[in-house]
């Protein structure tokens, strides 16, 4: 119960690692209301979250980088994110998994393509 002061944590030390994820998620968005930046970036935001917890956040992030369309949101998550509807206004972009060359710390270097 919200009303009840045994049930409100005030050290966000004692918060679990979700939570202190959803916590920061919802301060990000409300500082990014009065902040007059052309792109938003947030990496790894939902590794910490349970399932529950990470579809809340991804769909509330979703719909609040579409009703802010005057600027641009980059997710970056190493979850999948295959289930997920792309639209005109939400692309998906997902990474292949880097090659891996048999030799530890060689002199090969590695790069990302993008799939679909």
């Amino acid at each position: 119960d919200a009303n009840d002061q045994k049930s409100q944590n005030k050290d966000v030390k004692a918060l679990s690692g979700g939570e202190r994820s959803f916590t920061t998620l919802a301060l990000l968005l409300a500082i990014g209301e009065s902040l007059e930046t052309p792109f938003r970036v947030m990496d790894e935001f939902d590794v910490f979250l349970d399932p529950l917890a990470r579809k809340i956040a991804l769909d509330t992030l979703i719909e609040t980088a579409k009703v802010m369309e005057h600027r641009q949101f980059i997710f970056i998550t190493p979850q999948d994110l295959s289930s997920r509807k792309t639209d005109p206004k939400l692309k998906i972009f997902c990474m292949r998994p880097p090659a891996r060359s048999g030799t530890v710390g060689g002199p090969v270097q590695q790069t990302l393509e993008f799939g679909n």
